[in-house]
């Protein structure tokens, strides 16, 4: 019997190490589990830490050259100016008028009407963007279009030769959930036309200059250089029709081109940049060849261009007949149109942002031989130019850096309240 009651208590005792020995070895489990967790946890929160301080020194960076660029071009819009007035004064027989006097004679209903002129010539230029999206998606969507104008304004104002606005609005209509080849052809197909709907009034209006300039070397020269820079500027959409219908020859132009341009050391990443070519080359194809195919609906979009055209150039003579306060007449007008245009392409190959300083200067020049009557605008040609261009350059640049600085101040009012 006692040797039976031994044998249980052997036996509870060996049940009780064993559970012991389970539990340990549980409790060691949960331990080595529980650590595992842990420095998964810590390395996350590291990972997490480090790409939150990266993407925040990013961010910094981008807004210090944000400004750094903004810096600098303010500085050149303002030196511009001043070399607007001092141009001016220099070919004009008469100084400018003090801001004051001008503004006291300025004929207000007049400028109410210039005013009315721009807001349509914005309204053009949006509706060319919002009829190529209605032929292509069957929507309108004009507020996208009125914001892809500004967009593509403002980044052809800030970039050399006017290069920097389709990409942004290709980026922008794609990120609207416009299709891929749409938010490509809209803004390939609105330059190519738009380039051609210049070169048409360009040819006209050219052909009248040597009636309304002076004769001297000078102007000849500049209208000689306004032909050239208009058959330049006609070259590029040219190019681009050329380098879709034969991809294989605009393929192999492209990386002679940029094989050309590494060996003389001006570009780097030389197959980095044929691939981004050639891919480019590929989109333009078919986008153009989607477009192509419906060729008559394009007409309309012509007749856009041309009428957009004909309103931007004829903004000076507004600006002309307010600050001047003269009649308006057919042929101050054709006059103006004239000048305007040759200003215009006479500066256009200038690599500034936006023409900066080369269009006040051309125009400074070519402004100053407007007659009205029998007497010339000289005392007001500083401020002519200078309204022009705030409405028609400096107002896009100004907005464009007023809605960057609102997006960092948002965002930095956004990040506070999230800590």
């Amino acid at each position: 019997m006692e040797e039976k009651i031994q044998g249980c208590e052997l036996q509870e005792q060996s049940s009780a190490v064993q559970t012991e020995q389970n539990r340990i070895k549980m409790t060691d489990g949960n331990d080595k589990t529980a650590r595992y967790t842990n420095a998964k946890e810590r390395d996350l929160e590291r990972i997490t830490k480090e790409i939150e301080e990266k993407r925040a020194a990013e961010k910094q960076a981008k807004n210090r050259k944000f400004w750094i660029k903004t810096a600098l071009l303010l500085i050149l819009i303002g030196a511009s100016i001043a070399l607007l007035f001092g141009v001016t004064d220099y070919f004009t027989e008469e100084s400018t008028k003090h801001i004051g006097a001008m503004i006291w004679e300025t004929n207000f209903g007049y400028f109410i009407l210039l005013l009315c002129v721009v807001l349509l010539y914005m309204l053009f230029e949006s509706a060319k963007y919002s009829y190529l999206l209605k032929i292509s998606t069957g929507k309108w969507l004009f507020k996208n279009s009125m914001k892809t104008m500004f967009l593509g304004k403002y980044y052809d104002g800030i970039t050399p030769l006017a290069t920097g606005g389709q990409a942004f609005q290709i980026y922008y209509l794609h990120k609207k959930d416009i299709p891929a080849g749409v938010a490509t052809a809209v803004p390939l197909v609105k330059f190519i036309v738009n380039t051609f709907a210049f070169g048409v009034l360009a040819v006209i209006f050219l052909s009248l200059a040597a009636t309304y300039l002076p004769g001297n070397i000078a102007d000849r020269v500049l209208l000689v250089w306004a032909w050239i820079s208009m058959g330049l500027n006609m070259l590029i959409p040219v190019a681009i029709v050329l380098v879709s219908l034969f991809p294989r020859f605009g393929k192999k132009g492209a990386v002679w081109i940029v094989g050309t341009l590494a060996k003389l050391k001006i570009v780097k990443h030389k197959y980095r940049l044929m691939h981004k070519y050639v891919h480019e080359i590929d989109e333009y194809r078919l986008s153009l060849k989607a477009i192509i195919k419906r060729w008559w609906l394009i007409l309309p979009h012509f007749v856009l261009c041309i009428v957009g055209a004909a309103i931007g150039f004829s903004v000076p003579f507004f600006v002309v007949v307010a600050l001047a306060d003269v009649t308006p007449t057919f042929e101050l007008l054709v006059q103006i149109l004239s000048l305007s245009i040759i200003s215009y392409y006479s500066s256009s190959l200038i690599p500034t942002p936006g023409s900066s300083g080369a269009q006040e200067f051309t125009s400074s020049f070519v402004f100053s031989t407007v007659f009205v009557g029998a007497s010339q605008i000289d005392p007001v040609v500083g401020w002519v130019i200078l309204v022009w261009r705030f409405l028609t350059y400096y107002i896009y640049i100004l907005s464009g850096i007023g809605i960057n600085v609102f997006e960092i101040i948002r965002d930095a009012v956004r990040n506070r309240r999230a800590e």
